[in-house]
């Protein structure tokens, strides 16, 4: 499903349109002129109907390609190994800290045990572990060709986590945000080891400043202009030193 020039939405779950499977969080796909990227891989339960779909957006599938992963939470990132077994040439980044659980398949760092013990997640759902995940630093930004990506650090839901801000050669900013900040200010603390109200403010005002054009979360619904306002609702929240709404 297009959504923007140049970006598909080939994977989403129950939280989101149901295009896959229903653990699986939104995963969009980025084409550029040399090279394609991949944000997120959905929960791997059923990645066919995810490689279904971006066989479908007629995308060069064997030109150099990126999964850039918001996060290590299963939802996100569970698909990680059989997207790479799909595209061997595929490059696994993450933020430090997730780079490193998904490699080692650390259902503890990545709160999995957590949400199986407390029933939110599927009890009999395996993660499988994607080795040789390269971890990310901050600012890092991937030329695709006549778009750019950067990685930005914004701890607060977990640790590592990592929202993507596109640049398109007419100037428009489009951020895929995963589970930091959703349409209407929404965000998702959690009772996890890793989610942190300091640094999920100083992570809404930094991208409440980028200006963006259009939003991309991991769940829910998008928004394709004048999507800074629903990153500005959070931001007078954390301003006011309250908390902004929270996703169930």
């Amino acid at each position: 499903m297009r959504v923007l020039p140049g970006v598909h939405l080939v994977g989403s779950g129950a939280a989101g349109f149901d295009l896959t499977d229903e653990i699986d969080s939104h995963v969009y796909l980025v084409e550029g002129t040399h090279s394609w990227a991949l944000i997120d891989a959905g929960g791997g339960r059923d990645p066919h109907l995810i490689l279904a779909n971006i066989a479908a957006t007629g995308v060069d599938t064997t030109a150099p390609g990126f999964l850039f992963l918001t996060h290590g939470h299963a939802d996100h990132s569970g698909g990680a190994a059989a997207m790479r077994a799909a595209y061997p040439q595929l490059r696994v980044m993450a933020g430090a800290a997730v780079a490193s659980w998904v490699s080692t398949g650390d259902v503890d760092g990545i709160s999995l045990s957590r949400a199986q013990s407390g029933g939110t997640f599927p009890s009999d759902y395996v993660y499988e572990a994607c080795p040789g995940v390269e971890p990310l630093l901050d600012g890092e930004f991937f030329d695709l060709g006549g778009r750019t990506l950067t990685a930005l650090d914004t701890p607060g839901h977990a640790d590592g986590h990592m929202c993507y801000l596109l640049n398109g050669s007419d100037g428009s900013k489009t951020l895929f945000s995963g589970d930091c900040v959703f349409t209407g200010g929404r965000i998702s603390v959690q009772n996890i080891h890793d989610s942190r109200i300091g640094p999920y403010a100083n992570s809404i005002a930094r991208l409440d400043s980028l200006g963006i054009d259009a939003l991309m979360p991991g769940h829910f619904s998008l928004s394709a202009q004048r999507a800074g306002r629903h990153i500005s609702i959070a931001q007078a929240r954390f301003s006011q030193a309250l908390l902004p709404s929270n996703v169930p």
